[in-house]
């Protein structure tokens, strides 16, 4: 399925890499459109975050591992060609892909949508187990989740993150984000905090087995 406009943030990069995706943002209003990065419970999520390579050079990652681990975005690096090492660090410690930071607009957009899109397919079915923990069937039903959907919001109510919760499932962490997207989307929410929120305000404070 796929996403348009795409919510796009940027991570990591400089004043000037930020302006240059701005302006590309703005030639192409109707597929992409610039979203902060979330910082309280009012903020939207971004379907995608591009995460400037640069970022990780002389620093200890913390900020994408930070993403890596609570974000339901897909991690899209900006590659820098005199820099493979970065992006090669990036993508071991969890980003999704990677575009370079010398690639024409419509292929720089056309990563970013692929980025999204790869968000909004069906997850992997993973081993088949049943769900070890969920929210009640009757609120699941309610709000229209599949079990896998109301499994992950049982394991953010337990304060897991991406990768914990794909480990415990075995899962990819990229079938873990796609569940608490499509969870998000049938919530009304954009963000863990939301969802957490949305299951206190609904009775659920803690998962059920």
């Amino acid at each position: 399925m796929s996403v348009s406009p795409v919510r796009l943030a940027v991570a990591g990069a400089r004043d000037i890499v930020t302006w240059g995706v701005e302006a590309l943002v703005s030639d192409f209003p109707d597929r992409l459109q610039i979203v902060p990065l979330p910082r309280d419970v009012s903020d939207v999520e971004p379907d995608v975050v591009l995460f400037d390579a640069i970022a990780l050079h002389g620093s200890d990652g913390h900020e994408l591992d930070l993403l890596v681990k609570e974000s339901a975005s897909a991690l899209l690096v900006l590659a820098r060609e005199g820099r493979p090492d970065l992006t090669t660090l990036a993508l071991a410690r969890g980003a999704d892909a990677w575009v370079s930071l010398e690639a024409p607009a419509d292929e720089m957009v056309a990563a970013i949508e692929a980025a999204a899109a790869s968000y909004d397919d069906d997850a992997d079915p993973g081993t088949g187990n049943p769900p070890r923990l969920t929210i009640p069937a009757d609120l699941r039903e309610t709000a229209g989740l599949s079990e896998r959907e109301a499994e992950m919001l049982g394991y953010i109510l337990q304060d897991l993150r991406n990768a914990e919760i794909a480990e415990r499932c075995f899962l990819s962490v990229n079938s873990v984000k796609t569940y608490i997207r499509g969870a998000y989307r049938k919530l009304g929410v954009n963000n863990r905090a939301q969802a957490v929120l949305w299951c206190v305000q609904h009775g659920v404070t803690h998962a059920h087995r």
